[in-house]
């Protein structure tokens, strides 16, 4: 017996995925469901359609298969919309050129050396750093409620919790505006060729 291999549709249908997946006949009212399964003789993939009420496929097998298929599909699309380019081009250039790179940018996602907090409010007082400058520099072109987080979260030392209370707003939506702050200044960092 051959293995069945579950595949995308092909690229080049004329028909949207949605049509292919999921559609309703109008003469009985069935739901049908297809997939896609690669056909070794052929070498292509190949559809295979299923029937709501035939060889004991119910409308809930249906509908699950299709769920599970938009999940895939918003997956997909979530990992396009959040891939960092950025990163991936530091990490070729480092592989195809480590003496001009500045190092492996996966290793220095989460090192302090590339953290701004970290560069704006370590503990060393004595040895002065040159990326503070750098930074409050940077820190110019964060509004002015951003550049407020900052120093409450990292100069202050006040916890989210409180600075949420104070605003009526949740923790975690200032824990992503946090996040959405640093995330902005490590890009300046990475436009002004500083890390």
């Amino acid at each position: 017996m051959q293995a069945l291999l579950l595949l995308p549709p092909p690229l080049a249908s004329s028909k949207s995925q949605e049509e292919c997946k999921m559609k309703n006949s109008k003469k009985n009212q069935s739901t049908t469901y297809t997939y896609w399964r690669w056909d070794e003789e052929s070498k292509r993939t190949l559809p295979i359609t299923i029937t709501a009420g035939q060889d004991g496929v119910t409308e809930e097998h249906i509908i699950m298969l299709s769920d599970f298929d938009h999940a895939a599909d918003l997956g997909d699309r979530y990992e396009k919309e959040n891939r960092d380019y950025e990163t991936e081009n530091k990490k070729s250039k480092f592989e195809t050129d480590p003496e001009n790179s500045t190092g492996d940018p996966i290793e220095n996602l989460e090192t302090s050396a590339t953290d701004p907090a970290h560069i704006l409010f370590e503990e060393k007082v004595d040895v002065p750093n040159p990326l503070v400058e750098q930074l409050l520099t940077l820190m110019e072109k964060l509004t002015p409620q951003q550049i407020d987080l900052i120093y409450d979260l990292f100069g202050s030392g006040r916890q989210l919790t409180e600075i949420a209370n104070e605003e009526g707003v949740s923790t975690t939506a200032i824990h992503n505006r946090k996040s959405k702050i640093i995330a902005r200044l490590r890009k300046l960092f990475a436009e002004q060729g500083i890390l």
